[in-house]
């Protein structure tokens, strides 16, 4: 027989940049499968660090790369699904109270992006924790099949949905492959994307980044 059990773990969270007085964007981060938040955050060191606070999340079970030596992350499995997507909820709201320190997130412009398998992650956590963004960057990755429109309902007229995609991604193709999560995404979210094509594989590009915010 299954059972469950509560109990208080820690889990780790990285941040670039200082959150202040001069802060007036907050980016919300998820890497993809396989990597861990410490060295994906780095990408973000583009924007202007006096203007963009930016906080990078991790999946929550961590394992060895096939090397054996170097250590990834993954956000969840199938295998008790219900469970794993709590303690995500659990892991957010305590990030953002750490973070935040009496703050709240509609002080900022809000954007929240998920690479590969941190897409499902922060379309996840945008519709559990209502968050009016201002950009909605899905970079690569499939959408969450249990969102719905409904789950959207909270979003101002400024939201905005970009979804990114390279032309030499290696898990995805630009024709009837991808275009089926892309239609997902609009029709659930109820915004109609903009799609960001870029010369590249399954990765995440500085100048990329850039061009999310243009």
């Amino acid at each position: 027989m299954e059972c469950h059990v509560d109990f208080s773990c820690s889990a780790p969270y990285y941040t670039l940049n200082e959150l202040g007085g001069h802060t007036t964007d907050l980016w919300i981060v998820c890497p993809g499968y396989g990597q861990l938040a410490k060295y994906f955050i780095r990408r973000f060191d583009v924007f202007d660090s006096q203007k963009h606070f930016v906080v990078a999340l991790q999946g929550l079970s961590k394992f060895y790369l096939p090397d054996q030596k170097h250590v990834g992350a993954s956000w969840m499995t199938k295998e008790d699904r219900e469970t794993e997507m709590r303690n995500q909820q659990a892991y957010f709201d305590a990030v953002m109270i750490a973070v935040l320190q009496g703050r709240v997130l509609n002080d900022f412009n809000i954007h929240l992006m998920g690479f590969s398998q941190g897409v499902s992650m922060i379309s996840r956590m945008a519709a559990y924790a209502k968050i009016d963004f201002k950009n909605l960057i899905l970079w690569a990755g499939g959408f969450p099949p249990e969102l719905s429109k409904a789950d959207f309902s909270h979003l101002s007229m400024y939201a905005k949905l970009k979804v990114v995609i390279g032309t030499q991604d290696e898990f995805y193709a630009l024709g009837k492959n991808y275009q089926t999560e892309i239609e997902k995404m609009e029709v659930a979210i109820g915004l109609k994307p903009e799609v960001i094509t870029f010369e590249g594989k399954h990765e995440v590009q500085r100048e990329v980044l850039q061009r999310c915010l243009e």
